[in-house]
């Protein structure tokens, strides 16, 4: 377990920078995919942290917080993305 834990850690670390230059050459030239592409990045990077905070927070009770504030990003963040979807159709 603590393997996988690790593989979905260094998936959301790897993350950061994908999103970053999506959304900057989303920003750049205008496209629409880009900018989704960087959203959905941003999505299942929270989305890989949520197992991973979560294990540590059984150790730690404070953590708590930590994770239900993940889960409230991982749900705006694909609200907003099933709404954007949704308008452009």
């Amino acid at each position: 377990m603590p393997q996988v834990l690790f593989y979905l850690f260094v998936y959301c670390l790897l993350t950061i920078p994908v999103f970053l230059g999506l959304a900057f050459v989303g920003q750049v030239l205008g496209s629409v995919r880009a900018r989704r592409a960087s959203e959905l990045v941003l999505v299942t990077g929270i989305a890989a942290l949520i197992p991973v905070v979560l294990h540590r927070a059984l150790d730690v009770p404070a953590l708590w917080l930590v994770v239900a504030l993940l889960v409230l990003l991982l749900v705006i963040g694909v609200v907003v993305q099933v709404r954007a979807y949704s308008r452009s159709a």
